[in-house]
């Protein structure tokens, strides 16, 4: 019997792919390892609708849960894969056991970028990258108070404009002279900004942080490299992701700020595909 296809990760990409194989043709076994609980979801719903409470859990899934039963897909949640075994197609999950594999696709995603300052551990530091990060943010809108937030990304900017909707004291802490100066032009970065602000929330650009105070464990205010400090209730890091790549660097494929894969999502092992955030995809503008 064949081993079939084990796709690593249980993120959108691999809801895509399980997708994508069944609509294709192919009618071997397919298993979806992923160490978060859930059947595959969306991220970007995270920080707007979802956070704001307008959509339940059901609108973030890629797919109804049962979907992964109607395609036959075996879904082993809330488990890691810790080793690829490439000569033997082999792959070692937690619990010490192992899967055999014919065709292998890593979507293994991305982490947050995590800020590694004084106080990054206090209690009420938090990053936006899952529902558990969602349900636990959503618990500190409930009492209210002030935010800051730490990054003028898409993701800051998004999560400061649900805050302010409910009312919460925002204020967004951006060490570029602008918000989202890596994507947009600076006209479309004062136009964000001018939105913001008359929504009520406060902006200040050209400042580090450079750490997070509190006492009895508990943040209260955030220090800046110019001397400014801002009171804090808690605060929301958005600082960028970091792919997912030590399972496939383990494994001796090659990674260059992802895994390296061609047109076709290939890795240098025949056996091994990777998709989606962990991936570094050639680019016929940039190589």
């Amino acid at each position: 019997m064949s081993d079939g296809v084990i796709i690593v990760g249980a993120g959108h990409a691999a809801g895509q792919a399980v997708a994508s194989l069944r609509s294709e043709g192919y009618e071997g076994p397919i298993t979806v390892i992923g160490d978060e609980p859930y059947v595959p979801y969306q991220r970007p719903p995270l920080s707007k609708k979802f956070l704001a409470g307008e959509i339940d859990i059901d609108r973030v899934y890629f797919k109804p849960p049962d979907f992964y039963d109607k395609s036959q897909a075996e879904m082993l949640l809330g488990r890691k894969v810790v080793e690829v075994e490439r000569p033997k197609k082999l792959v070692h999950l937690d619990d010490g056991s192992t899967r055999g594999y014919d065709k292998l696709i890593l979507a293994t995603g991305s982490r947050v970028r995590e800020l590694n300052i004084p106080g990054f551990d206090l209690d009420g530091v938090f990053y936006l990258r899952t529902i558990e990060d969602v349900e636990a943010i959503q618990g500190k809108f409930n009492e209210g108070g002030k935010m800051v937030v730490v990054g003028g990304g898409y993701i800051g900017l998004e999560v400061a404009a649900v805050a302010a909707q409910r009312g919460i004291d925002v204020t967004v802490l951006e060490m570029a002279p602008r918000v989202l100066a890596r994507v947009v032009d600076p006209i479309l970065s004062k136009f964000y900004t001018k939105a913001h602000r008359e929504a009520g929330v406060k902006i200040e650009t050209g400042v580090t942080v450079s750490g997070f105070e509190g006492s009895d464990g508990k943040i209260e205010r955030i220090d800046c490299g110019d001397g400014k400090t801002f009171d804090a209730d808690f605060a929301i890091v958005g600082v960028g992701i970091i792919p997912n790549v030590e399972l496939a660097d383990e494994a001796g494929l090659k990674v260059e700020n992802g895994i390296v894969v061609d047109e076709l999502c290939r890795t240098e092992d025949p056996d091994i595909y990777a998709i989606g955030d962990c991936t570094n995809h050639p680019n016929p503008i940039l190589g």
